[in-house]
């Protein structure tokens, strides 16, 4: 064993060492340092816990990653900003614990306070936001709620308003489709509250290129960061195997995939009208190109009149915990939607599992997806079921959007891409 120490230079277990340690510095800081000085001190990993910049992040839920967009959005923020060795504490505007969910977040290294720490979501800021260096809070009416109490209990604090997206935009749109001038004068409303808190906060993130050009004429001395939607890269069961699996797919026959899917939460309305559009507008234009499609229609909160569209070509599955699977045997994912605002996790998710997707204008705004290269666009329903009926048939098409799609999510939206755009905020901010 010695004779084997000996003819080992030192310099090849050092520089490596070194130089993995450089480069994971300047990803993860303050977690590289506790790496370092773990063994130096039985306090060491105390004392850098005390070094650490405080966050307070402020949601109006629990993250359901699984189950709507804006969850997985938050949860991601959680993933990176634990990772980066950040002293975290996550606050939920309804207290309360949520099972596996709040495990998830604590498993991260995030502190979740229990449930009868605190009376209310008041109090527990009054508490906690004099702790923090920093806070995020996520969705405009959740900043609304807690904005000035923060700045009262913590004057010196800075404040990071993540919109998820314009609700005011939303709202308007919706308005303007339905001819209902009561969610106009609400959307008027949300526009004052929504201005006024980026004009206030000290940084504000869009995911949207569109609403970051929109909010930049609006609020013009604001600090808007555009951090596009973020999701992680999905694990491929199997390791390389199955990758080298899924490249065959790619490149081979793909008549395992005829499934035309649509993933999205119902609780939130944009998605209940855009399948209705697509079912009565769009579908039959399909069915009498391809009479053999089907369209699987997924997603948390399932109400009964989607459940209601289910015959031999549609099926709703309601709530589905393994998009892989899904994914697996889609040949596309289809994004209707009439009115909205922010970046649609479903067309981003669509893109993380290498499935094409057919989108309308205003689903695919503020992407910058470009239809044709790595989308497929159509407004109306006759445009729609031709992108639809196209990608069906033509599986040279097919691979280029995949392949075309799934560098687009790499570059833009995977975590990897995000890290530094949220770490440089979170470095100016605090510096």
């Amino acid at each position: 064993m010695d004779a084997t120490l000996n003819s080992i230079d030192p310099r090849e277990i050092v520089e490596p060492t070194m130089s993995q340690i450089g480069i994971q510095a300047r990803r993860h800081p303050v977690a590289v340092l506790r790496a370092v000085c773990k063994n130096c001190h039985p306090f060491a990993d105390l004392a850098m816990k005390c070094m650490a910049p405080r966050l307070l992040v402020i949601d109006d839920r629990t993250p359901t990653p699984d189950q709507d967009s804006g969850s997985a959005c938050t949860f991601s923020y959680l993933q990176i900003l634990a990772g980066a060795g950040l002293d975290l504490t996550f606050l939920p505007s309804v207290l309360g614990d949520a099972g596996h969910y709040s495990d998830a977040i604590r498993a991260l290294g995030v502190e979740v306070p229990k449930p009868a720490t605190y009376p209310s979501l008041e109090a527990a800021v009054d508490q906690l936001a004099p702790k923090s260096d920093l806070v995020i809070i996520f969705r405009a009416p959740i900043a609304q709620r807690v904005f000035d109490r923060i700045r009262h209990a913590a004057p010196r604090a800075k404040i990071i308003f993540h919109t998820v997206d314009l609700h005011h935009l939303r709202m308007r749109r919706q308005s303007e489709l339905a001819g209902d001038p009561e969610m106009a004068n609400a959307s008027d409303a949300m526009r004052l509250i929504e201005l006024d808190i980026v004009a206030r906060a000290d940084a504000t993130i869009v995911v949207s290129s569109f609403e970051d050009v929109m909010l930049r004429g609006l609020v013009a001395d604001a600090d808007i960061r555009h951090i596009p939607l973020l999701r992680e890269v999905p694990k491929r069961v199997g390791g390389w195997s199955a990758r080298l699996s899924g490249l065959f797919r790619r490149r081979g026959p793909l008549s395992s995939r005829r499934d035309i899917v649509f993933v999205g939460g119902f609780e939130h309305a944009p998605n209940g009208d855009g399948v209705h559009w697509f079912v009565s507008q769009v579908w039959p234009k399909v069915l009498n190109a391809e009479p053999g499609s089907r369209l699987v229609v997924a997603g948390s909160n399932l109400t009964a009149d989607i459940a209601a569209l289910a015959c031999e070509t549609i099926t709703p599955l309601g709530h589905v915990r393994d998009l892989g699977a899904l994914f697996s045997t889609a040949r596309m994912s289809i994004a209707p939607l009439r009115y909205g605002a922010g970046v649609k996790g479903k067309i981003v998710s669509s893109l993380s599992y290498e499935v094409p997707v057919v989108a309308t204008r205003i689903a695919a705004e503020g992407t910058g997806l470009v239809d044709g290269v790595n989308v497929l666009i159509g407004d109306d329903p006759q445009e729609m079921a031709d992108a639809v009926v196209r990608l069906l048939r033509d599986d040279d098409l097919w691979r280029r959007l995949s392949k075309a799609g799934y560098r687009t999510f790499i570059d833009v939206h995977s975590h990897t891409a995000g890290r530094p755009k949220i770490m440089k905020l979170v470095e100016d901010l605090l510096r």
